[in-house]
């Protein structure tokens, strides 16, 4: 395997007009294990809707179906929050950005890690940032039958902005607090880290997702799946992003 130690990579993103566009997976991600650990990281630009939940990344009850189980938004105060389960449907984990954010031209790159019987680590743009509202040593559901990107399945709540770079790896974990663990997903500039192709890198295992744009790709490639779980469908017409995380 080739090393992308310390590499940079030059990303497009994809631009959801928080009106039409979403991605779905029409399935659960394959591969999907409960279990007690899991790291996230994802490219956002925040074109509008501040005040209102955004949803960008989520699992779902079924085909098309409303929210339910994992969830990655900005919600109402314009807070960047994440929301896991267990399989009886009870919140077992719930952590969120201290910092409101809201539209404009800047990207943020949020990244997490948890492990339910040690802790949870929540970074925007390299910057430890993480209020805790819950925390149960317990197993997360992972195994949903639908997840989505840019909106809940069924289309409410969608994402107005640009995505670039989703990443989502149940099942695996890595302390943020150490520099070194970030500098695989964020440069020390600011700027994306090359993650490889299937975005194994980071931990030697290909994520259960993996939503990536070499600079020049059709936009459409977005919902291609690079990670081991599977492909989504578009509903809409993805546009591809003015700028983004590497400019």
């Amino acid at each position: 395997m080739a090393s992308y130690a310390n590499q940079l990579i030059f990303v497009d993103s994809a631009d959801f007009d928080g009106t039409s566009d979403y991605m779905t997976r029409g399935a659960g991600l394959t591969g999907a294990a409960d279990s007690k650990t899991g790291i996230f990281s994802c490219w956002t630009r925040i074109d509008g809707g501040d005040g209102t939940i955004r949803r960008f990344f989520n699992a779902a009850n079924g085909v098309g179906g409303a929210l339910k189980g994992f969830r990655v938004s900005l919600n109402a105060t314009n807070n960047f929050i994440m929301t896991g389960l267990n399989a009886a449907g009870t919140v077992i984990f719930q952590q969120y950005s201290t910092t409101a954010y809201v539209a404009g031209a800047t990207w943020r790159h949020l990244l997490a890690s948890w492990s339910m019987t040690v802790t949870a680590h929540l970074y925007v743009t390299d910057v430890s940032d993480r209020t805790s509202l819950t925390f149960t040593d317990d197993t997360l559901d992972y195994t949903e039958t639908e997840w989505a990107v840019g909106a809940v399945a069924n289309g409410a709540e969608k994402w107005n902005g640009c995505l670039a770079e989703l990443y989502f790896a149940p099942g695996q974990y890595l302390d943020f607090s150490v520099e070194a663990n970030r500098r695989k997903f964020i440069s020390a500039s600011g700027k994306p880290a090359n993650m490889g192709f299937d975005g194994s890198v980071p931990t030697g295992i290909a994520p259960l997702a993996y939503q990536h744009l070499n600079k020049g790709n059709a936009v459409a490639d977005f919902a291609i799946n690079r990670g081991t779980g599977g492909n989504f469908s578009i509903t809409g017409t993805l546009d591809t992003g003015s700028s983004s995380p590497s400019d």
